[in-house]
This record gives C-alpha cells, sequence and structure tokens, in this order.
C-alpha cells in the first residue's frame, strides 16, 4: 500500500507542472564539455571527466563513460587518452575490491603514458599500484610504489597527490607497527590537506592520528583528534564516517574507563549506522553498549542490546561473530540467575565449536588406543619373561594391565559423553534450520506480497494513463475513417495520441516521450496536459506556435524536476491541424516526421531535426510550420519510431522506415480498420520470439 500511495504521489506530482527541483551544476558543465567537444581526443578527456566525476556516486556510470574514452583514444591513437582511461579504470577496479584486476588496469596505464608529457599522470599510476601491493599484502612493493610516487609529486609539488600517498604510506608503517613514522606520514598530509580545504584528506588524518593515539594511551591527543575527525565529517554530511568517528570516541573512552562516555558515543555511533542500514559497522557498537550496560549491572538494558547484536550477526552470517553473542548471553543469563537459558545459549555455543571441537578429540582419543596397545603389548612381552621369576611381578604387571584398562574405559566413557553431546547440539542445530526454513518462507509470502502490491500500483497507475488518452468514441466522432495502432512495450508507455477540436480545425498529434513503462508514462502525462493547455488555454492555433510553447514549459519542468540522469528527456512528435473544410493540413514535428499518400505516391513532410525539451543555457530552437493541401481521400499517417526500429525477421534487423512505407502504400487501398488489422499481423510476426524493443503508435487517417 505504501507503494500504490507513492506512485499515485508521483502522478499527481506530475500534473502540478510548477514544483520543480534543481540539477547538479558540475554535472551540466561536463555534460556540456561533451556535447560541444569537437575532435575525438576533446570527447575522450570529456568522457575521461565525468569518469572521474562519477567515481564516487555511480561506479557502473563511471566504467561506461570509461570505456567510451578508451574506444575514442584507440580511434584517435591517442596514448594519453588510454593512458588516462586505464588509470581511472585502475581506480574503479580498486573501489570494487578488484585489486588484481586493478593492479592490471594501472600496469597497462603504465605502458601507454608519456613520461616527459604526463608526470603527474604517471605518479598516480605509481600511487595506484601501492594502493594495491598494499592491499594484497605486498608490503615492499607498496613501499616501492609509493616512493616512486612521492619523488614525483615532491618534484612538481602536487598537494593532493602529496596527501593521498602521505596518508598510504601511514596506513603502511601502521601495519607494520611502526607507529611514529606513521604519525609523521599522517602530519604530512594533515598539512597539506588543511592547506587545500580538502576536508575528506584532513579528516582521515584526524581518525588515523586519533587512533594510534589511543594505542599509546596518550588519550587527550586521541580525544582531541577525534572530535576534530567528528567535526569535519558532519560539515560534509558523512554519515557513515561520523559513526566511525563516534565509535573511535567511545572505544577511547572506554580505554579510559569513562564508561559514561564511552556508552554516548556507541549509542550515537549505533543510530547512525541503523539509520544506514549498515548492519556490519553496527554490530561492534551495539555489542559494546551490552557490555557496558552488563558492567553496570543494568542487566536489562545489557540483555536488550545483546540481542540486538545477536540478531545482527544473524543477518551478516558471521559464526565468530554469533560465537561472541552467545558467550555474553550465557554470561548475563548466569548473574541475573536464569540459568536455563544460560545454559541453552552455552550448547548453542557449543555447537558452532562442534566441528574443530571433535576433530581434536578425535585425534587425542586415536593417540591414546596406539599408546595403549603399544603399551599392553610390551607389558605382555614382560610377563613372559618374567613369569618364572616372580609371582609379585606377575601381580605387579596385573595391576599395570588392569589400571590401563580402567584408563581405556575411561576414554571411552569420555567419548561417548562427547558423542552424546554433540547428538544434542545437532538437535539444536536442526531446530535452528527448520527456524530458518520457516522465516524464508516467511519472507518468501512476503516478497509475494509487495510483487502484487507493485503490479496493482501499476495497474492502476496504467488506468489513469489510459483515462487522459482520448476515448474511442470521441476519436471517431472526429476522424470516422482513422484507426490509432497502440502497443506500449510494458504496461505503461511513453508514447501518447492526442486530439482536439476548434470550429473547423482539428489537432491531432502521435508523440514519443524518452523511456517507456513508469518514467516514460510520468513523462508523457506532462507533455499531454501541456498540449491540452497550449491549445484550449492559451488559444494557439499554429503547431509551431503549439511546440514552441509545450517546449519551453517542458524544459523548465525537465530542469527543475529531474536529477542529471534525466537532464536530456524530452519528447519526438509529429501535430497536425486539419482545416475539415479546405482540406489544408499544417504540421510541425520534432525528429518524427510523417506520410502522406496522395493518387498513389507517397509524400514525406520531415519534421525539425530536434527534440520539444532543451538544455540549460543551450540556445532555445523554434519549430517550423510546414503546409500541405490534402485531396479528398488521401491518407495521413502519423507514428514514432517505434514500428520502424522494431529488431526482427529472420535475421534480427531493425524492420526500417523504408519497409514501413511500403506496406502503407501497397495496402493504401484498404478500409482503415483492415490496415490496422494489418500492421498489427506484421508486427507481430516481424517481432517474433524476440522482445518488443520500445512503445508503439501509429495513426492513419483517410480525409
Amino acid at each position: 500500500m505504501k507503494l500504490f500511495r507513492f506512485v499515485l504521489f508521483l502522478v499527481g506530482m506530475l500534473f502540478n507542472v510548477s514544483t520543480y527541483c534543481s540539477v547538479e551544476q558540475d554535472s551540466l558543465v561536463l555534460y556540456k564539455n561533451l556535447r560541444q567537444a569537437s575532435s575525438n581526443p576533446l570527447k575522450a578527456q570529456a568522457n575521461i571527466a565525468l569518469a572521474k566525476f562519477f567515481l564516487a556516486r555511480n561506479l557502473s556510470q563511471a566504467q561506461n563513460f570509461v570505456n567510451a574514452a578508451k574506444s575514442l583514444s584507440q580511434s584517435s591513437s591517442s596514448n594519453e587518452g588510454l593512458a588516462d582511461a586505464f588509470c581511472v579504470e585502475g581506480e574503479i577496479n580498486y573501489l570494487l575490491g578488484n585489486y588484481a584486476l586493478s593492479k592490471s588496469n594501472y600496469t597497462e596505464a603504465l605502458s601507454h603514458i608519456n613520461k616527459a608529457t604526463q608526470p603527474l599522470s604517471m605518479g598516480d599510476v605509481y600511487s595506484g599500484l601501492g594502493k594495491n601491493a598494499y592491499k594484497l599484502d605486498e608490503f615492499d612493493a607498496a613501499l616501492t610504489h609509493y616512493s616512486e610516487a612521492l619523488s614525483i609529486f615532491e618534484k612538481h609539488n602536487y598537494k593532493d597527490g602529496l596527501a593521498g600517498v602521505y596518508i598510504n604510506l601511514g596506513l603502511l608503517y601502521e601495519d607494520m607497527l611502526n607507529q611514529e613514522q606513521a604519525i609523521e606520514y599522517y602530519n604530512k598530509a594533515l598539512t597539506i590537506s588543511i592547506d587545500n580545504n580538502d576536508i575528506v584528506a584532513e579528516a582521515s588524518c584526524y581518525t588515523n592520528l586519533g587512533n594510534i593515539y589511543c594505542d599509546q594511551k596518550k588519550y587527550e591527543k586521541a580525544i582531541e583528534a577525534l572530535q576534530l575527525s567528528l567535526k569535519l565529517k558532519r560539515s560534509i554530511g558523512n554519515k557513515k564516517g561520523e559513526g566511525s568517528s563516534l565509535n573511535n570516541l567511545g572505544a577511547t573512552y572506554y580505554a579510559m574507563h569513562q564508561e559514561d562516555k564511552a556508552l554516548y558515543y556507541f549509542l550515537e555511533a549505533y543510530k547512525i549506522y541503523i539509520n544506514l542500514n549498515d548492519y556490519k559497522s553496527s554490530f561492534p557498537s551495539c555489542n559494546n553498549i551490552g557490555s557496558i550496560y552488563h558492567e553496570k549491572k543494568q542487566y536489562d538494558k545489557a540483555m536488550e542490546y545483546y540481542l540486538k547484536s545477536y540478531n545482527i550477526s544473524l543477518k551478516l552470517g558471521s559464526i565468530s561473530k554469533k560465537i561472541l553473542c552467545l558467550e555474553s548471553l550465557t554470561l548475563l543469563n548466569r548473574d541475573v540467575g536464569n540459568y536455563k537459558q544460560a545454559t541453552d545459549f552455552s550448547i548453542e555455543c557449543l555447537s558452532l565449536k562442534d566441528t574443530l571441537y571433535n576433530k581434536d578429540q578425535a585425534e587425542n582419543t586415536t593417540e591414546m588406543q596406539t599408546r595403549f596397545s603399544t603399551e599392553k603389548k610390551q607389558q605382555e612381552n614382560e610377563i613372559l619373561n618374567l613369569k618364572v621369576k616372580s609371582e609379585s611381578f606377575i601381580k605387579t604387571i596385573f595391576i599395570i594391565a588392569a589400571s590401563l584398562l580402567l584408563a581405556l574405559a575411561f576414554f571411552i566413557f569420555r567419548g561417548l559423553q562427547q558423542k552424546q553431546k554433540a547428538n544434542t547440539a545437532l538437535e539444536e542445530k536442526n531446530k535452528i534450520i527448520e527456524e530458518q526454513k520457516q522465516t524464508v518462507e516467511h519472507q518468501k509470502h512476503v516478497v509475494e506480497e509487495q510483487n502484487k502490491d507493485i503490479m496493482d500500483s501499476i495497474r492502476y497507475a496504467e488506468r489513469i494513463q489510459t483515462a487522459i488518452l482520448p476515448p474511442e468514441k470521441q476519436w471517431y466522432s472526429l476522424l470516422p475513417q482513422s484507426f490509432v495502432f497502440y502497443k506500449p512495450k510494458d504496461v505503461l508507455s511513453g508514447d501518447f495520441y492526442w486530439i482536439e477540436q476548434k470550429g473547423d480545425f482539428i489537432f491531432v498529434a502521435a508523440a514519443d516521450c524518452t523511456g517507456h513503462g513508469v518514467p516514460g508514462a510520468l513523462i508523457s502525462i506532462v507533455n499531454y496536459n501541456l498540449l491540452n493547455k497550449a491549445v484550449l488555454e492559451k488559444d494557439l492555433n499554429d503547431p509551431a506556435d503549439i511546440l514552441n510553447y509545450v517546449n519551453h514549459q517542458l524544459t523548465l519542468a525537465l530542469h527543475q524536476t529531474f536529477q542529471e540522469s534525466s537532464v536530456k528527456d524530452g519528447m519526438d512528435i509529429s501535430l497536425c491541424i486539419l482545416n475539415t473544410k479546405t482540406f489544408e493540413l499544417q504540421f510541425a514535428g520534432a525528429n518524427n516526421p510523417i506520410y502522406i499518400i496522395q493518387q498513389h505516391e507517397l509524400k514525406q513532410l520531415n519534421a525539425d531535426k530536434f527534440p520539444v525539451g532543451a538544455f540549460i543555457e543551450e540556445q532555445v530552437q523554434s519549430f517550423t510550420t510546414k503546409t500541405f493541401q490534402m485531396q479528398k481521400n488521401s491518407l495521413l499517417y502519423l507514428f514514432s519510431d517505434g514500428y520502424p526500429d522494431q529488431f526482427g525477421g529472420e535475421k534480427g534487423k531493425k524492420f526500417m522506415s523504408k519497409n514501413l512505407k511500403t506496406l502503407l502504400i501497397n495496402n493504401a487501398h484498404l478500409p482503415m480498420p483492415q490496415q490496422k488489422q494489418l500492421l498489427e499481423s506484421t508486427f507481430k510476426n516481424w517481432v517474433g520470439d524476440l522482445e518488443q524493443v520500445d512503445d508503439v503508435t501509429v495513426i492513419g487517417v483517410r480525409v
């Protein structure tokens, strides 16, 4: 139901074209640079700039721009472009955790770099190679690469690069347990970050310094550094980073035995991670909160957070975290006197350790049995040798053998106990598995219900979209000899058809909005209303004037309503005005032409080669009106590009406009309903087993 209301809310919002939001200016400038690039090398650099922009936003989108840059650079034999493209691709794979592939990307970039003209790019590559070597635990290689990058950046006084290398060197020396050297590099990075006003790097330096000072028990310095880190992360809205700083402050105060302050910071960190749905990061905070409440003997609170951390460990599927929670729950229940629950948690904890434990016990039992067999054989030999000498020796040997038998019996009895314990643990496991099975079935039911809600919402949105389209009664009362072949790709459509009448004039249009499905349908509703407003409210009677008005209003709507990924959204359209007395036809179009069949000859009136919907800072282009004198029984066809662009046939190729023209000419003599049936059957046969690629609209009118 929530999604249902949300869909209706979106539809309602799009009816009100006066509600807008801003588009990020940086992305607009970068897209503008790409459009204005006049050569392949410039286009490649523009794509690389966009890829860098999307590194922190959408890695998949960044990879698309990198691929475009590589293709353009290869076509123009630009080693500089290839070097930059492979360098950015290396960063993408590093962020994805594909360290070996990232290393290969940086190595490929190095082979294309011109050392004389691209020294900073070479420094970036060495820095990237160092990061990957560090992640692959190749510390010597990492130190070598960082040193090479450092030499280049220091020579050219490249402060941005220096800050990054200093931080990476600090991390490296910290892992090598050389804290003083790590502090030295963090302070160097901090100085540069402050000069460059690089808040992200500055915050990172304070965090790393605070953690080292805490390890060194320099608590005041640790608190000061971590508070500065927290302040900076809050200033840039880095919620996850804020949670990390709060957690570090909590750990520091806990090390200082200031439990109340530690509890405050752990609680604040936990709230942030829960709001972000970051369960992995929330686990330490949650478990630490439970431990502090346990120490303070606030057992109810301790139980609450221990159980929360236990549930988080289940979501994460971490056995080690689950064991930690079970041990805490065992001790807590023991302290409050709930011994049965403590025993249950203890058994569950033992079951998780069962595999390793049983393996150790099996090895011990085998060793004891082997030892017993050997010693028994030795004692039997001694009995045979000493039997003739003394009965006292025989008694002694008997006692020894009996002792060994008792020892064996003890180990056998102990093994049976362990087996019984293992069986009990196995029963508990089976119980957990059954509970998990029920949980999965419940979740499956929830997903099915959610899918039903989604489809119900989309079906309702379909009824809304269908309701705004012209009813058949209205359509055929205005154009008796006509047809509309309308076939959306999905339930909802980005295509729409439109008709109005004013006096002796009939206005008719076939439109194709960007996208299909829900996004296309929402934009089509806006455009449909703007056409009505232009004709009925603004009283515009020239097709070019109508499109110019819609163009202006749609430009405002898109640039203030959609995010950067939608800045190119608009509409292709064929708009005709027919004088029912003189048969004079006026036409204006955006990208989509119209066909006229008159005296067995097909004529094409071309549209303007730009869409309805411009861009901020672009020069606004005006549409033009074309006039054509129709004759009685002449045929007029308006359409979107969905029919000619459909893939199909034996070779899976596009249908093409040429074949559509031939189909229309060969069947122009047929009544309009039969023409529609022929278009439908031809389209269905052409698609075959393939998927429909776009919404389809074809309008035919016999004058």
